[in-house]
Parts: C-alpha cells; structure tokens; sequence
C-alpha cells in the first residue's frame, strides 16, 4: 500500500516538474511551437488567490427592524437584521477606515446600479421615445394593432402582402422613434 502511494505521488511529482508548455499560435493553441519560430508561450498554470493572505476582510451593511442601515464587522444576523450589502475591505485597518472604504465602494455600486437602470428604462420598448414621448409610441402601437387586426381577416393575398409591408412600415417608425 505504501509502495503504491509513494509511486503515485512520484508520477505527479515528475509529471508536474515537467509540465508541458502551451503555445498560442494565431487562434489556435498547440503544445508544440507554432512553424517559423512565431506564437508565443502561454502561462497555464492555475491561478493562485487566497483572500485571507491578501489581508482581507467583509465589512456588512446591515438593515435593522426599523429600517436603519448600520455597518458591522459581523455577520447581520448575528444583530437580528438583514443583510443588504457585503463588502471586501483591506484588514489591519482602523475600523472607521474599513467603513470608509466600504461605504465608498457601495456608493458606486449604487451608482453603477443606478446607470444601469437608467439605460434599461430609456431603452425599454413601447413605453417612450427617444424625447420622452409616449404619445408617438402610443400611436405606433395603435396602428400595429390594427394592421395585426387587419390581417386576421380573410383577404386576398395581394391585401396581405400590403397589410404586411405597412405594418413593417409602422415598426421601423418604432424603431427610428426609439419605441
């Protein structure tokens, strides 16, 4: 049994002592190097990151019974309230400065939030224009409705050929008014 472990831990030993390199050559990765000397070496060994040696530490903003916000270095629950935001500060500070991080650091998540949210409002469908009127886009979903009505009807093929490229028309006006 030992023989066999001690085998095995030899093999990794030696496979890891020489591991094979990685070349990048244009799109393609290969273990040998890439023709006229080009490509380059490729660095795939795994990646090392250990928070607790970087120094550090969770800093939790917490949201009481009553709905004040308060820092804590521990755990929300640990004081009965909730979590509402977990941030990474450097340990081995005061803890005002870890607070002064984290509280930074939150102001620009909301920030960031905050953009976002924007971007997705003034880019959501239907709802306003690119001025801000609803009016237009109001309209434009009142013809496409219309044209949609139309076309359940029985018609010719001709008429729902037209009926189609109106609705088209209607659409790309959406789109253009940023509908």
């Amino acid at each position: 049994m030992r023989v066999t472990s001690l085998a095995s831990l030899l093999l990794i030993a030696s496979g890891i002592a020489h591991a094979q390199q990685v070349y990048r050559c244009g799109n393609q990765y290969s273990s040998e190097p890439c023709g006229r000397g080009g490509g380059r070496v490729v660095d795939v060994s795994p990646p090392v990151r250990n928070l607790d040696s970087a120094g550090a530490s969770q800093v939790f903003l917490c949201v009481g019974n009553s709905g004040g916000r308060f820092w804590s270095p521990s755990h929300c629950r640990e004081r009965s309230a909730l979590v509402e935001r977990i941030e990474s500060v450097p340990a081995g500070l005061p803890w005002e400065q870890q607070v002064q991080i984290a509280d930074q650091q939150a102001r620009q998540g909301y920030a960031v939030q905050q953009q976002a949210m924007q971007q997705r409002a003034s880019s959501a469908p239907g709802v306003t224009g690119a001025s801000g009127d609803t009016s237009s886009c109001a309209y434009f979903n009142q013809q496409v409705e219309y044209y949609d009505r139309l076309a359940r009807q029985p018609q010719s093929g001709a008429s729902q050929g037209w009926i189609a490229e109106q609705r088209k028309a209607v659409r790309d006006q959406q789109f253009r008014a940023r509908c």
